[in-house]
C-alpha cells in the first residue's frame, strides 16, 4: 500500500497546465478547471498505479492539460504484457469515471450542467490521449505495435515520423476548423516540441535501451530472434537491429562462406565493457 501512497509525492504540474488554469480563472471557468484537473489526475494515477504494481521505477508523474506523462526508468525492456497494461491503465480510468458521473447524475447528486461538462471533458481527454502522437498514450501504443515486429531503433524512428505526420495533419485541421481555439494551439505547440525532442533524443533512447539490456534487467524473452550479419558489419550497426522482448543469436557469415554464432551478450560486452564500438563482428571471432 505504501508504494501506491508514495506516488502522490511524485506528482508535478506542468507549467502548461498552470497557464491554461490561469486562463480559466481569468475567464471565470474555475469550475471547468477543477473538473479537468480531477480527470487528468485520475488518468495519470491509473498509469502510475499499474507501473507500481509491476514494481516499475516511477520517476515522476507530470500532469498536463490533456493527460500527463508518468516518467519511468524502464527503457523498453519490460515484458510487452506489462507495457500494454501500464499504457492502457490511463485511458481505462475514463470508463469508470464516466459510469460514476452518470450514476451521480441519475441519482440527482449532479446537476445537468455539471454532468454535461464532465462528460464532455472526460470524452475529450480520453479521445485526445488515444491519438497516435508521442507522448500521448496513442503514441506509446503505436510504439509498442511497431516494436513488436521491428527492431527497437527502427520502431522508434518510425513512431516519431508518424507522430510528426499526424501532428501536421492536426494543425491543418485546426487552421480549417477552429483557428481561434487558443487552448488547442497551446496543446499542439507542446506536442510539436515533445516530438521534436524525441527525435533529437533518438540516439540516447536507443543507447539506454541497450544499456539496460546489458546492465539491468534482461526481461522475459519469449522468442529467439536470429540476426544474420556479415563479418565486416560493425557491432554498433548490429546492436541497432535488436528487438525488444526477444533474445538474439547473431549468425556471422565469413567471406569464404563459413558461419559462426555469437550470443547477444558477447556483442553487448564488447560494445560497453571493452569499448569496441566501431569494431567489425569478425574481430569477435577471428
Amino acid at each position: 500500500m505504501n508504494k501506491y501512497i508514495g506516488l502522490l509525492g511524485k506528482l508535478h504540474v506542468h507549467p502548461l497546465l498552470w497557464l491554461i488554469g490561469g486562463m480559466a480563472v481569468l475567464t471565470a471557468h474555475f469550475k471547468q478547471l477543477c473538473l479537468l484537473f480531477f480527470i487528468v489526475l485520475v488518468h495519470e494515477l491509473g498509469h502510475a498505479a499499474a507501473a507500481a504494481f509491476f514494481s516499475w521505477r516511477v520517476k515522476r508523474i507530470l500532469l498536463l492539460p490533456f493527460g500527463g506523462v508518468a516518467e519511468v526508468e524502464e527503457h523498453g525492456n519490460r515484458p510487452f504484457r506489462e507495457e500494454w497494461i501500464v499504457t492502457l491503465a490511463g485511458p481505462a480510468q475514463h470508463l469508470w469515471l464516466g459510469a460514476a458521473a452518470c450514476f451521480f447524475w441519475k441519482a440527482g447528486w449532479m446537476d445537468d450542467g455539471s454532468w454535461e461538462l464532465f462528460f464532455r471533458y472526460n470524452v475529450a481527454v480520453f479521445g485526445l490521449n488515444l491519438l497516435p502522437v508521442w507522448p500521448l498514450d496513442g503514441g506509446k501504443l503505436l510504439f509498442l505495435l511497431l516494436s513488436y515486429r521491428r527492431p527497437f531503433s527502427e520502431a522508434h524512428r518510425n513512431m516519431v515520423a508518424i507522430s510528426a505526420a499526424m501532428l501536421v495533419a492536426g494543425v491543418i485541421l485546426l487552421l480549417v476548423a477552429v483557428p481561434r481555439q487558443l487552448e488547442l494551439w497551446v496543446i499542439a505547440a507542446f506536442l510539436a516540441h515533445a516530438v521534436w525532442q524525441e527525435w533529437k533524443q533518438h540516439p540516447y533512447i536507443v543507447m539506454r535501451f541497450l544499456l539496460e539490456r546489458y546492465y539491468g534487467k534482461k526481461g522475459d524473452y519469449t522468442r529467439l530472434q536470429t540476426i544474420t550479419a556479415s563479418a565486416e558489419e560493425r557491432i554498433s550497426a548490429v546492436l541497432h537491429r535488436f528487438y525488444r522482448g526477444q533474445k538474439h543469436a547473431i549468425e556471422v557469415t565469413g567471406g569464404s562462406g563459413e558461419r559462426m554464432t555469437l550470443d547477444e551478450n558477447e556483442l553487448l560486452h564488447a560494445f560497453f565493457a571493452e569499448k569496441r564500438t566501431d569494431a567489425p563482428l569478425g574481430a569477435l571471432i577471428y
